[in-house]
């Protein structure tokens, strides 16, 4: 065998040896699978991604990142059959790559892929939700932790002293559906102080919705917006009303003092909102799975409440009303990105 022969074989033996070592660098790496429910174009999602990124950045260790999404458009509103259908490709997923961690984002990530790992020797699930985590069966379940995703209600009344003298009425409006009624418990279970809590109407369609804001002048001085995504038009039928259509109408229509409790009303064209964190919920849940990545010999982090929230402000429409806030909220508003000096578009 000649000298040429024997080098162009020793660095065969070397790159096979090479790739042999990568690939089971790569396999060994522990795994983590983010699960959201809703499609990757959505604003809320793009948000929750960034504190992902947050996080990782000051992960040192490898690991294997992989993305899920159980819907394909931000305006994507499945049916029952259809989010059954999608939870079932996700668990697919799940059982190939088998992941060490699956950070599962959202009501319908939870309902209908995690809850059914609780228990499970593999994978440990890190849930960002918010829904109680009884409703999933994750108390006890020694695989799963998370952030629950809480509304910031007593910044909320902070910020109502500076708007309107107390005690006030307040009600909310909301749709009726998995997000909708978590809200409505967190709102009902809060203590309002001083002020009369008048109750939380979740709306079946959008003349529902309508109607419950033109009501709401008899009895409410300040109505609360929850999610607006996924209302339908009309009772019974699968098309849903706009978001940024009904943000402007609600502010246009609504005689009592309009406050938002997602950043995505104000976008859309609202006044004020006081609204969770996106990227601080997705930080905080991605901190967490990347300690639950340490490996099944360790403690999973305590569950926590998520502990960020932001404040979303179009200056002119709530001048509009003829109120003013001080410096310090525009500011807050101007640091998150959600503050809003020209007209929103219409729809």
């Amino acid at each position: 065998m000649n000298a040429t022969r024997l080098r162009w074989l020793l660095a065969c033996a070397f790159c096979l040896l090479l790739l042999t070592a990568l690939v089971a660098f790569n396999h060994q790496k522990p795994r983590l699978l983010v699960l959201h429910s809703y499609a990757e174009s959505g604003r809320w999602e793009g948000q929750f991604n960034r504190g992902v990124q947050r996080a990782l950045a000051h992960n040192r260790h490898p690991l294997a990142l992989r993305w899920h999404y159980m819907t394909f458009a931000d305006d994507d509103h499945p049916n029952a059959a259809e989010w059954a259908a999608s939870g079932q490709r996700a668990r697919s997923v799940i059982d190939r790559w088998q992941p060490e961690v699956v950070l599962a984002v959202g009501e319908e990530a939870q309902d209908f892929v995690a809850r059914h790992y609780a228990g499970a020797p593999r994978p440990r699930i890190i849930y960002a939700s918010g829904e109680e985590p009884e409703r999933f069966g994750y108390p006890g379940a020694a695989n799963v932790s998370g952030v629950r995703e809480r509304l910031p209600l007593q910044p909320l009344t902070e910020l109502l002293a500076q708007l309107r003298p107390g005690p006030l009425r307040l009600r909310a409006l909301g749709v009726a559906d998995a997000t909708g009624h978590a809200e409505a418990a967190q709102l009902q279970a809060f203590d309002w102080g001083p002020h009369h809590w008048q109750g939380t109407t979740l709306a079946n369609d959008l003349p529902h919705w309508q109607q419950t804001v033109q009501s709401a002048a008899a009895d409410t001085d300040v109505l609360l917006i929850l999610s607006l995504a996924g209302l339908p038009r009309q009772s019974g039928q699968a098309a849903v009303a706009d978001t940024r259509a009904l943000a402007q109408w609600t502010q246009a229509q609504a005689q009592p003092l309009v406050v938002g409790l997602r950043e995505g009303f104000v976008a859309d064209g609202g006044a004020i909102a006081l609204a969770p964190a996106p990227d601080g919920l997705g930080e905080q849940a991605a901190t967490l799975a990347l300690q639950a990545l340490a490996g099944p010999g360790t403690a999973l982090p305590a569950p926590q409440d998520s502990q960020d929230f932001i404040m979303a402000l179009r200056p002119d429409a709530l001048a509009a009303r003829g109120l003013h806030l001080p410096a310090i909220y525009t500011q807050a508003a101007r640091a998150a990105q959600q503050l809003y000096t020209t007209p929103a578009d219409k729809p």
